[in-house]
């Protein structure tokens, strides 16, 4: 697994030999809206990526990258006849992408292990709830001595 770095977030792609990856890109710039529809019935935003092969060199695009199959102790990596299997079948499809639950280090992990992983997506969603707990406890805290505040005022 290759470990792009694009700054402020990691890009993931799978090495398959010959100078090549695959990986799942969603279009860049104002053509990003035509991957993604809005349902107005349930509010969500559903975009879609497609599976692409290109040389890393072109999808690195200047950013350092790194080897980085830090599942290996985790999960067996599946053999590279049905890894290759499985990029046959799967290039140039298009499917759903969801930047929590399916986005390019979810396919990455996939395509390796047979399961579908994104510690970066974790990592986000766990700093959201720690945040947010952070924050109800000091709105907790607060409320707590404005009540007792108001209570010693009262008497």
């Amino acid at each position: 697994m290759i470990e792009i770095n694009r700054g402020q977030y990691k890009h993931w792609a799978l090495y398959i030999g010959n100078g090549e990856v695959i990986h799942l890109v969603t279009p860049d710039g104002p053509s990003r809206v035509s991957f993604c529809s809005f349902s107005s019935s349930s509010g969500s935003v559903s975009c879609k990526g497609t599976i692409t092969i290109e040389t890393l060199q072109d999808v690195a695009a200047g950013n350092t990258y790194k080897i980085n199959n830090y599942l290996d102790d985790e999960y067996k990596p599946r053999r590279t006849d049905v890894i290759m299997g499985d990029v046959d079948k799967m290039r140039g499809r298009t499917i759903t992408y969801d930047l929590l639950g399916r986005n390019c280090e979810h396919f990455v992990t996939f395509l390796r292990y047979g399961k579908s992983k994104s510690q970066q997506a974790d990592d986000f969603l766990n700093n959201v709830l720690t945040g947010t707990a952070g924050l109800l406890g000091v709105l907790t805290a607060v409320s707590a001595s404005t009540a007792a505040a108001a209570s010693t005022l009262s008497k």
